[in-house]
Order: C-alpha cells, then sequence, then structure tokens
C-alpha cells in the first residue's frame, strides 16, 4: 500500500469520528430538551397537586360552614314550632278552661234554681194544707155551735127525763160524727200534702241530676310536646396536605455521552491503520526501523 492509500484511509477515520461527534452533540441536545420538557411538566404537576389541595380545603371550609348554618336554620325553624306548638296548646287549655268556668256557673245556677223551685212548691203545698186546716177549723166551730144551740134549744122547750136526754145524746152524736169527718179530711190533707212534698222532693233530684249530667268536665293540660333535638352535623374529611411522595420524583437528566471519547478512537485507529501500512512496507521501503509513534499527552 502506498502512502497516498495510507492518507486516504487516515482521513476516513477522521472523518468518521467528526461525524461520532455531530452525533454524540445530537443525543446530547435531545436530552437536555427531554430534561427540560420533564421537569416542567413535573413542576406543573407539583403546582397542579397544590392549586387542587388549596381549592378542596376551601371547599371543606365551605362544607362545613354550609353545614352549620344549614343545621343552626334548622335548628331555630324547629324551636320556634315547639314554641308556636306551646302556645297552641296554651291557648285552647285557656278556651277549654272558661267553657268549664262557664259550665260550672250554669250548673250552680241550675241547682240554686232547683232549690228556689222546690221551696216555692214546698211553700204552696204548706200553705194549701193550712188552708184545709183553717177551713175544717172553721167546719168544727160551726158544728159545735149548731150542737150547742140545738141543746140551748131543747132546754128553752122544756123538754126533761128520757126525751131530753135522747136528743142530748143525738146532738153529741152528730157532733162527734161531724168532728170525725173533719178528722179524717185533716188526715187526708196531711197525706196529700206528704205526697206532693215528696214528689217536689223527687223533682228536684231529677233536675240536679240532669244538671249533673250536662256539667262539663274539668279538662286536663295535654303533655308538653317534647323539646326538639340538635339538628346533627355531618363531619367533612379535611383534605390532606400534600407530601414531597406525592409530587413524585424529580426527574433526573439522563447521561450525557463524552466526545472526546469519539476524537481519541477515530484519531487512534485512523493513526494505527497508517502506522501498521507502513509497518508493512518498511521492509521494502526502508522505513521500518524509524520512529513513528505519536504522542497524545
Amino acid at each position: 500500500m502506498d502512502l497516498v492509500s495510507l492518507g486516504i484511509a487516515g482521513v476516513s477515520s477522521i472523518l468518521g469520528g467528526i461525524g461520532g461527534q455531530a452525533d454524540t452533540n445530537a443525543q446530547n441536545r435531545a436530552i437536555e430538551a427531554q430534561y427540560k420538557q420533564n421537569l416542567q411538566s413535573w413542576q406543573y404537576g407539583k403546582k397542579r397537586i397544590k392549586a387542587d389541595w388549596r381549592h378542596d380545603t376551601k371547599q371543606w371550609r365551605l362544607n362545613q360552614k354550609n353545614e352549620e348554618t344549614l343545621g343552626a336554620w334548622k335548628d331555630a325553624t324547629n324551636l320556634q314550632n315547639w314554641q308556636q306548638e306551646l302556645k297552641i296548646q296554651d291557648f285552647e287549655y285557656a278556651s277549654q278552661m272558661k267553657q268549664y268556668a262557664k259550665s260550672e256557673q250554669i250548673f250552680k245556677q241550675q241547682l240554686t234554681f232547683n232549690q228556689m223551685a222546690q221551696a216555692a212548691a214546698n211553700e204552696a203545698e204548706y200553705r194549701k194544707l193550712e188552708d184545709s186546716m183553717k177551713e175544717l177549723a172553721f167546719q168544727n166551730q160551726d158544728i159545735v155551735i149548731r150542737a150547742l144551740q140545738s141543746e140551748g134549744a131543747a132546754a128553752v122547750k122544756g123538754q126533761q127525763g128520757r126525751s131530753a136526754e135522747k136528743g142530748e145524746q143525738a146532738e153529741f152524736a152528730a157532733l162527734g160524727r161531724n168532728q170525725a169527718i173533719l178528722a179524717e179530711s185533716l188526715l187526708s190533707a196531711k197525706a196529700d200534702t206528704g205526697a206532693a212534698l215528696r214528689k217536689i222532693a223527687n223533682d228536684r233530684f231529677g233536675a240536679d241530676l240532669a244538671a249533673e249530667a250536662s256539667r262539663m268536665l274539668q279538662p286536663d293540660r295535654l303533655p308538653a310536646p317534647p323539646k326538639p333535638l340538635t339538628t346533627p352535623r355531618a363531619e367533612f374529611l379535611q383534605p390532606r396536605k400534600p407530601k414531597k411522595y406525592d409530587f413524585g420524583p424529580r426527574p433526573i437528566k439522563g447521561a450525557m455521552a463524552s466526545s472526546a471519547g469519539s476524537w481519541i478512537g477515530a484519531a487512534s485507529q485512523g493513526l494505527t491503520g497508517i502506522a501498521g501500512a507502513i509497518g508493512g512496507s518498511g521492509s521494502k521501503s526502508g522505513l521500518a526501523n524509524r520512529d513513528y509513534s505519536f504522542n497524545f499527552g
């Protein structure tokens, strides 16, 4: 192989090293771009997680506030309804007590009227009996007077002996019969009065029973409705604050290829090829004993 061929081979090796360097640079740029994109995505994800946590925390606080507001409104409404029920119950009880008081007033007035009616009826019966007794007393007086008159008339006529005695006995007998009749009439009048008084008493008892039946029972107060309970509040779970592990691992830049290795490798391959070619032809050309080593230090 001649020197021209050796030169061409060396240049080709060097040019190959330059091409490898270009590929390495392109790879490094791609790695850098990917790293920046990954880092940006990670940072945006971190911000999004924090923003979601702040939003969830605000929503949690708002839910707690709304729950408390709704619970307080329900408590106030239940208390108001309970108080209104108590007022209605008190009003109904007061109205029933007024009706009861009116019923008691009418009942007492009815009893008083019944008593007065009985007293008036009794007085009428006693007056009737008294009139009957007076009439019988007058009749008895007339009988006695007629008997005395008859006895006096007989004495005036001068009746003596048995005739006078018989006349006197007849007069006394008539007087006794008449007085017995009057006595029987008096007993009958008293019996009628007693019966009338008993009937009046029975009528009074019946009227009192009717008044008692119409009497209103004393109303009882209804038990108060139970006081409303406090409305239970729902509990909401507080959002957990994000930790480092929620963001995931921070992106790591990929390992970048070294360009020095490509240059040295290409140059070494080129020089080794040249040296080998020279060494192979040195015995013919007299170049084998020369020193062609390169110092890369």
